[in-house]
């Protein structure tokens, strides 16, 4: 009996310990499980996709449509529901499961621009996983915003219904650095109005210059990397008039890209022969500088002139003297490049001299029978230091009898609120905390604007944070996104 009892005991206690053997194994398999919720092979495969388009002949979509077509295509293979606004945007909306109906919503939010998508193949593919997984949480909401042009239509005119409440609102774009922000510039777009009159032309000698196969890009702080067709312009107009040679503008039509940097230009320049020889030698220096400077990342750039000395091909009509000259000033004293803080001035906490407070950018030049109109987008720290640019560009105007006017304002972007980021920093630390020193979230005002001045806009109670992505964290950013979801500030789980 004794021996039977002694048996049941140890029978009692192996059953015992392979409970807690299994217990321990699926904890330390949940541990192992519960931050990493990002289905790789899905990150990859919708970024590869992206990735081998950039090799083929077309370099990219085509269209915004046809961007569209292919995030719309993926989801259908995985049998995603969305919905595609009257915007143009693509919106993966999934309600709370029902333990979680009282969390925050969140909402994940990115830019949707065919002729940069192939540049942000990892960001989208971020938000195409995010949107993808199964994962439990509050209500998720994961839009590809329609920015063609950059332009913000999806943005302005998404339906509030998808921000109501108090969300939580995480833009990602991608670019070479890695961090998280709560403030971004304002965005001020305006333009100078030159008079202007047609002419009678008497000259004998029309130089066109003409660029194309500029790769365009969002406007931002790396604005001196870009090619400008407009200063290149201007700098030829400069040229002459320096050298006191007659000449007049007969056309000039600028390939504008919305609030992006534009993509080429073609003006018309007349004047005597005996002016041809110095001025076409000034520009085939110019073109072996850009060549030299943008040859290497723009494939298809094409910088040429064609001398016209046949008098029937020749210009009838160009701008007045007082036009052309009143054009040339503006276009050299409205500087289009960046601005930074100087020692005397009162310079905001964080920053220091020589900071980058501002943005100016030519983006377009509209030529028409009574004016010639040049846009501006600017882009500032906040209201004080963007409308000291706006002041030069003014002062540049005016200063050539020339009218100046803002058209439109978007506020800079400031979230004073630390919830979302501050629960985002903790759980990025605990779920990537074997990764190098390298990798460390830092947190970083941006400088340039960002479409979180759009969406603050829809929902004054939205806390919204903006990721600042590269290729190299894409993956380890989504899933980080995708564990906040899950545990909305429980980083125990993660423990």
């Amino acid at each position: 009996m004794k021996i039977k009892t002694l048996f049941n005991r140890y029978k009692i206690f192996i059953l015992l310990v392979l409970v807690i053997a299994l217990a321990v194994s699926g904890y330390a398999y949940y541990r192992s499980t519960s931050n990493k919720l990002l289905d790789i092979d899905n990150f990859n495969s919708f970024r590869d996709s992206l990735n081998d388009l950039e090799e083929t002949e077309a370099g990219g979509f085509a269209s915004q449509d046809e961007l569209k077509e292919f995030i719309k295509s993926w989801a259908d293979e995985r049998s995603l529901e969305y919905v595609e606004d009257k915007a143009g945007n693509i919106i993966f909306d999934k309600p709370a499961v029902k333990r979680k109906k009282n969390a925050a919503p969140t909402m994940v939010a990115v830019s949707m621009n065919y002729e940069t998508a192939t540049d942000n193949a990892s960001m989208l593919a971020s938000a195409a996983s995010i949107a993808s997984s199964d994962v439990d949480s509050g209500r998720r909401t994961v839009i590809f915003f329609n920015d063609e042009k950059n332009l913000g239509k999806g943005y302005k005119h998404l339906n509030k219904k998808y921000i109501k409440g108090k969300p939580k609102v995480i833009y990602m774009d991608q670019g070479s650095s890695f961090y998280l922000s709560t403030s971004s510039f304002r965005e001020v777009l305006s333009e100078a109005i030159v008079p202007a009159e047609r002419e009678e032309s008497t000259l004998d000698t029309a130089v066109r210059v003409k660029i194309t196969g500029i790769e365009s890009n969002e406007i931002n702080s790396g604005i001196s990397k870009q090619p400008d067709p407009i200063s290149a312009v201007s700098s030829l107009l400069t040229r002459l008039k320096s050298k006191s040679a007659i000449c007049r503008l007969a056309d000039i039509n600028v390939e504008s890209n919305g609030n992006m940097y534009p993509t080429g230009i073609e003006a018309t320049f007349t004047m005597n022969s005996y002016a041809v020889g110095s001025f076409t030698s000034y520009i085939e220096k110019r073109i072996k500088a850009w060549n030299k400077s943008y040859g290497d990342d723009h494939e298809n750039l094409e910088f040429t002139y064609e001398v016209i000395d046949d008098p029937d091909a020749l210009p009838n009509k160009v701008y007045s003297a007082e036009t052309t000259d009143a054009l040339t000033s503006v276009l050299y004293t409205a500087k289009t490049g960046t601005y930074r803080y100087g020692e005397g001035d009162p310079i905001p906490e964080g920053k220091e001299a020589n900071d980058l407070y501002g943005i100016n950018c030519a983006t377009d030049i509209t030529a028409g029978k009574d004016s010639i109109k040049v846009s501006f987008v600017t882009q500032g720290y906040n209201e004080m230091f963007t409308s000291r640019i706006i002041y030069d560009n003014t002062a540049a105007a005016e200063l050539y009898g020339c009218d100046y006017k803002v058209n439109t304002v978007y506020d800079e972007f400031l979230n004073e609120r630390d919830s979302l980021s501050r629960t985002f920093e903790e759980t990025y630390k605990k779920v990537n905390s074997k990764i190098t020193p390298k990798s460390t979230l830092k947190v970083l005002s941006d400088n340039y604007f960002t479409p979180c001045s759009y969406l603050a806009a829809k929902n004054e109670n939205a806390d919204i944070i903006h990721l600042r992505i590269n290729p190299a964290n894409a993956s380890n950013i989504a899933n980080t996104v995708l564990c906040y979801i899950k545990a909305k500030g429980n980083t125990s789980i993660f423990n």
